[in-house]
């Protein structure tokens, strides 16, 4: 598995887990996603291309015979859109798992009354609460729970 860092997970990974199909060299959230911001959240530029987001969270079949061509020497050398779009795979290679395991803050939405539509792992790929300017972004409540509930844990650590 490889995520992006900035991501809070809700949902119990085991649960994740459970959607993994070995007939697919990766699996991912397969967004329909073109940012309309021309910078991210740490001032480089915004780029459009396709696959965009797929790759922020990915499930790795290492034993798919598709996935041998990825050796250090292909991944450190390869460009970042080799990688980023899984420029090795064809469609039919990746499988799809629900938006809820890469919801995308500001992109996909809760349908209220719909509990299948509540993020089991959100994704602050435009800016988190970590930024101030970010500090008020949906689900940043969540962040910042965790962060105190994290820094509560580290204290009591160095009590005992």
């Amino acid at each position: 598995m490889f995520v992006d860092c900035d991501f809070l997970y809700l949902g119990d990974i085991k649960e994740l887990t459970d959607l993994i199909d070995d007939r697919f060299a990766i699996m991912c959230v397969q967004h329909d996603y073109a940012p309309k911001e021309t910078t991210k959240m740490d001032g480089a530029v915004q780029t459009v291309y396709p696959r965009k987001n797929w790759s922020s969270m990915v499930l790795y079949n290492c034993s798919h015979p598709k996935n041998r061509i990825l050796t250090p020497e292909v991944v450190n050398t390869e460009s970042g859109a080799f990688l980023h779009r899984f420029q090795w795979l064809e469609d039919d290679e990746i499988g799809e798992i629900p938006f809820v395991w890469n919801f995308l803050v500001g992109h996909n939405r809760v349908v209220e009354g719909d509990s299948s539509t509540f993020p089991k792992a959100i994704h602050y790929t435009l800016g988190g609460p970590w930024f101030e300017a970010w500090k008020d972004c949906e689900f940043g409540d969540l962040w910042l729970k965790e962060l105190e509930e994290y820094k509560k844990a580290k204290e009591k650590k160095v009590d005992s």
